[in-house]
């Protein structure tokens, strides 16, 4: 099983911790294109007119001056680095096999050392345009793909899409499943939305390490039921991908 993440806008600076290893980032073939961003990031952050390019408010402006200096800033796994809604609900850990999509390193894994940023993937960053037409493009062209490994272990290859429309630049191959949260009228509750993804997360990923405790057990998780355990839920399909609304009372 693969779970795709965004990051969050929420992230707690490490205190201290090695500066950034661009080529030692999981997917090496994504260091061109990081260091791309990474450099026009940088040149955005010493501009007068920053805030308005990276879509901030004055609030946010210090975080946007620190990273001026970002290739110095001591760096910690992506895992405690994000600490928005999300995160807090899925309390990830050493080893959860997580994937998770950023408008500055395009994808990570939990593991890999960052420092803290501030780049939504909807900024248009001069000198690359928009960040999700560039990592759609990027992605296709390197040949990244989330289920990777999975003909190696000869298991059936399950994603689980966590992620917002803005980081939606792959498309997951095999079974994939979505969720979405909705209220006792059946309206979508975006914030909501962001704790349900964490708490599914945390489910999925401590049922998948009960089932690796199960010598010889090759069947796909069953992600509806997962899910179940979390309230009421309705599943739709189309095709391979497959639709888990969770609804509130």
């Amino acid at each position: 099983m693969r779970i795709l993440l965004p990051p969050s806008e929420g992230k707690t600076a490490p205190a201290d911790g090695p500066v950034l290893d661009l080529e030692g980032l999981s997917y090496p073939e994504l260091t061109a294109a990081r260091r791309r961003v990474l450099e026009a990031l940088i040149a955005v952050s010493k501009r007068d007119d920053a805030g308005e390019i990276l879509g901030v408010g004055k609030r946010i402006m210090a975080e946007v001056v620190a990273q001026r200096d970002i290739l110095t800033a001591p760096c910690a796994p992506a895992r405690e680095v994000y600490t928005g809604v999300l995160y807090e609900a899925a309390q990830l850990r050493s080893g959860d096999d997580v994937r998770i999509f950023s408008g500055l390193f395009g994808v990570t894994t939990g593991e890999d050392l960052i420092p803290t940023y501030r780049l939504s993937m909807n900024v248009s960053l001069p000198g690359i345009g928009s960040l999700k037409t560039f990592w759609r493009r990027q992605m296709a062209q390197s040949g990244f793909d989330e289920t990777a490994g999975a003909a190696e272990t000869n298991m059936a290859q399950t994603t689980v899409d966590m992620r917002s429309g803005a980081y939606q630049v792959t498309m997951p191959r095999g079974d994939w499943w979505d969720l979405r949260v909705v209220d006792s009228h059946g309206k979508v509750i975006t914030h909501a939305a962001k704790h349900y993804r964490g708490l599914l997360t945390r489910t999925l990923l401590d049922a998948e390490h009960a089932r690796g405790a199960v010598p010889g057990d090759a069947m796909p998780l069953d992600v509806a039921r997962v899910a179940g355990a979390l309230g009421r839920v309705k599943v739709t399909h189309d095709g391979l991908r497959h639709h888990i609304t969770l609804m509130l009372e």
